[in-house]
């Protein structure tokens, strides 16, 4: 313990403190005596100088308790330098003991033979730093709560929504079902009037659009709240187009609704689903497209997949539209498109549906020449068939 005991002179003590630019103390013997602090130092003790030259623990008796003494003796024992960053100590501060949060490191000065005699206290107070990164933290924290309780509503809006449209669509597919009835039974008896004739057609495809409508917004609630399904099965994809052109030649007979089949394309997917793609694709290239104009529909197999195409010679899309074709709901607005119905939900479910079947969707438009709607979705496997 003699090593312990040797006095400093006060050049050496100079010296030493004149390596700090922080809050510095010494502190000799085994008792961590408090041999020379600055200011500074005495400020985060929140004492006066009649400390000087008493033991640390004497001089600043809140510190009993805490972790520093010891870990200055062991400082002193060992000869290891120790430091800490942001650590907590519970210190003066206004007349009273409150949380303080310092940077600090103890460093032993060693004699010629390397035992140590003494300790250099340096310190910083990082308590307004360490506050602000709290304050930064619960800031961020409340803003990311803020953000799920958000997104929570927005979800529960988002089911309230769907679920109002799949109510609503299923009231109205009643009522029409049940007047699609009454009309193809007055339709099967031989009326002699007409004009009765060609009323009851015309209101039987103004129900079957609507119905189709319904579906759609059917199907969209159903997508989104994951309950959509595929019925797989194999078919003839070439056999679906012609029966869809089929029908739709006989809903817009004043436009010239062309396809032609070459060779069976079988593939492996839900063919209603497949269908209502097509008749949408063919209904949309007739909506936007004059009276007596011709709508082209092609497939062909390329590697292992079908593509099918359906253009038309209408008022084409402008460039900043195409890549929001299939969003929900979006429109394309403009003077040409104010006339035409439509709630933009049939783009948006085909190539939902497409993307089930691990197929591709997309347009191609030259305005005011016309566009070309194009979709592939995979051959029928060996092992699927």
């Amino acid at each position: 313990m003699e090593s312990y005991s040797r006095v400093l002179s006060n050049d050496q003590l100079l010296e030493v403190l004149s390596l700090s630019k922080d809050a510095t103390a010494i502190y000799t013997s085994e008792h961590i005596v408090i041999e020379m602090a600055n200011d500074a130092m005495i400020s985060f003790w929140g004492k006066d100088r009649s400390i000087i030259g008493k033991p640390l623990e004497d001089a600043v008796p809140e510190l009993k308790g805490q972790p520093f003494i010891n870990m200055l003796k062991n400082v002193l024992l060992t000869g290891v330098t120790d430091k800490g960053d942001a650590i907590p100590a519970e210190t003066m501060r206004d007349g009273k003991l409150q949380t303080a949060y310092y940077t600090y490191e103890y460093r032993p000065i060693k004699d010629e033979s390397g035992i140590p005699y003494c300790i250099l206290h340096t310190a910083s107070d990082v308590t307004d730093m360490v506050k602000a990164k709290k304050a930064i933290k619960e800031t961020e924290l409340q803003r990311e709560a803020l953000d799920q309780e958000q997104m929570l509503i927005s979800i529960k809006e988002e089911q309230q929504k769907n679920d109002f449209i799949s109510m609503v669509s299923h009231e109205l597919k009643t009522p029409l079902t049940s007047i699609s009835a009454y009309i193809q039974l007055m339709q099967s008896r031989n009326l002699a009037d007409l004009f009765v004739v060609n009323t009851l057609g015309k209101v039987q495809k103004q129900i079957r659009k609507m119905s189709t409508l319904i579906s759609s917004f059917l199907n969209v609630s159903r997508l989104e709240s994951g309950e959509i399904q595929l019925n797989l099965s194999h078919f003839d994809l070439d056999k679906v187009i012609l029966d869809v052109v089929d029908d739709l030649r006989l809903i817009y007979p004043a436009n010239h609704i062309n396809f032609e089949s070459h060779i069976a394309k079988s593939i492996y997917a839900d063919k209603d689903k497949i269908a209502s793609v097509i008749s949408n694709l063919i209904s949309n290239a007739v909506k936007y497209s004059d009276l007596n104009s011709t709508v082209l529909i092609q497939s062909e197999i390329s590697e292992n997949e079908v593509h099918v195409s359906v253009t038309d010679h209408g008022i084409g899309i402008e460039p900043h539209d195409l890549e929001k074709l299939f969003d929900r709901f979006f429109r394309v607005s403009s003077q040409q498109t104010k006339t035409i119905s439509g709630f933009g939900i049939g783009l948006y479910l085909s190539a939902e549906i497409i993307n089930l079947h691990q197929g591709r969707i997309w347009a191609e438009s030259d305005y005011g020449v016309g566009s070309s709607f194009h979709f592939c979705v995979p051959l029928a496997q060996a092992d699927n068939v």
